[in-house]
């Protein structure tokens, strides 16, 4: 139940490895998408179900109409994923910072933007 008046509290990574990731306690066994307004979802395709392996615009796009004044995507435990050139122009051409790193740095980025109380979306990667 939310109390009225209190503060806003952003979710808060606490592990990541490869296929699995750790938010408030409660484990999530596939990409994750955080909506600026601190939504969890799984980042889905219609082809898998651990999301592809590029960030597309329309995801890009999605975070910004939400929201978002920053986007931190994580790219995997190895950095194998990648973010498309069209989302990549799409977030410059909306002033929107992106931050592109590999998932165990990009969740650290994610709980410090989060903690500085910046309207922040997170694009995570679980696995390679």
């Amino acid at each position: 139940m939310a109390i009225i008046g209190a503060p806003f509290r952003m979710p808060r990574f606490e592990s990541l490895v490869w296929g699995k990731a750790v938010i408030d306690g409660k484990t999530y066994n596939y990409d994750i998408v955080i909506l600026p307004d601190g939504r969890i979802e799984p980042r889905t395709t219609p082809y898998e179900t651990l999301g592809s392996h590029t960030f597309t615009r329309d995801e890009i796009e999605r975070l910004i109409n939400a929201g978002a004044e920053v986007i931190v995507v994580g790219t995997g435990t190895s950095g194998m994923a990648k973010l498309s050139p069209e989302a990549q122009r799409l977030a410059s051409e909306r002033g929107v910072e992106l931050v592109v790193q590999t998932s165990p740095l990009a969740i650290n980025t994610y709980n410090w933007y989060a903690a500085q109380g910046r309207r922040v979306a997170a694009l995570i990667h679980i696995t390679c």
